[in-house]
């Protein structure tokens, strides 16, 4: 079976970015359309800000729009921390004012009890999601589905039924909250935007079939189309 995954190479990051909005911005466009409504997942991070301003700018039905950051850490969404606030001070601002956001973090819950409330909202956003964006580490982790979380082999498995997972790793000083690869797979299409030689590696390793690296699950699977964006 042909791979899903395209990789493009641009000069530079903002071209990457732009690309990477156009991508996101032509998912949704297709969904408001057909379906009358869209829904993007959206990963935190240093990489996607510029993409995050690009987008915002779009001339879309915003107000029809409903987006859903791919993981979260377990802190309140005004932290500097929070990919939530990342998502509202660089996406949901000019023309995506209006775009509804559906959180991982919830206040007054434990973080063993979050998945169980995320997977409502997601079951009621009905069908695929228009677009997700991730990035990757350069552990090749991708949302919070990092190589040393005990419950990797779980959330990378493409047919399970949890959507949505509590993440505990040695290596970060937070409980994190992450979509599976499962959840992030019900998509029209994803993006995978990283940049950097190292990260390169890492990635054309991870096409290459080694498993060392979280990614490799995205890159193997064959359900949803995948465009890989890097740039130096």
């Amino acid at each position: 079976m042909r791979s899903v995954v395209r990789f493009t190479a641009f000069p530079d990051r903002s071209s990457a970015s732009r690309a990477a909005a156009d991508l996101l911005a032509t998912s949704l466009r297709d969904d408001l359309g057909n379906c009358g409504s869209g829904s993007l997942v959206l990963s935190g991070g240093t990489t996607p800000g510029a993409c995050y301003e690009l987008l915002s700018r779009q001339a879309l039905n915003w107000e029809r729009v409903q987006v859903v950051p791919s993981d979260e850490r377990w802190v309140p969404a005004d932290d500097a921390n929070s990919n939530e606030r990342l998502i509202r001070d660089r996406l949901l601002q000019n023309a995506a004012r209006g775009a509804g956001l559906v959180p991982l973090y919830r206040p007054g819950l434990e973080p063993a009890q979050a998945p169980a409330a995320v997977e409502h909202d997601l079951a009621g956003l009905g069908g695929p999601f228009s677009g997700v964006l991730l990035g990757m580490g350069a552990d090749g982790h991708f949302a919070s589905l990092f190589p040393d979380f005990a419950g990797l082999p779980q959330a990378l498995d493409p047919a399970a039924t949890a959507r949505c997972v509590v993440v505990r790793t040695a290596g970060s000083p937070f409980v994190r909250i992450s979509l599976t690869l499962a959840a992030l797979l019900k998509a029209r299409r994803i993006a995978l935007l990283f940049f950097g030689a190292d990260k390169r590696a890492v990635f054309e390793a991870a096409a290459d079939g080694d498993d060392r690296f979280p990614v490799a699950a995205l890159l193997a699977q064959k359900t949803v189309a995948v465009a890989a964006l890097w740039a130096p």
